[in-house]
């Protein structure tokens, strides 16, 4: 019982840390990645059609390279 505990945390790490990087690319909220945790067939139904159908903020310059924003909201990678 114990090692599934186990197997079940580190599989489910092994998909939360590429979610969370590519939602935080996208400029959209990482938290946004714990969908896959409630539910993993509709979580992940639902957080890939928000990636394929909805608007990406770092496309229209409102984010970084990496997709974090500066306090201020403005592009901190530019130093503006």
């Amino acid at each position: 019982m114990e090692l599934e505990l186990w197997i079940a945390a580190v599989s489910s790490l092994m998909v939360m840390i590429p979610l969370w990087r590519i939602t935080r690319r996208t400029g959209r909220d990482p938290w946004l990645s714990l969908l896959f945790l409630g539910t993993p067939p509709i979580g992940t139904l639902v957080f890939i059609a928000i990636l394929a159908f909805g608007r990406w903020p770092a496309e229209h310059g409102t984010g970084t390279r990496d997709g974090a924003l500066a306090p201020d909201g403005s592009d901190a990678a530019d130093g503006r």
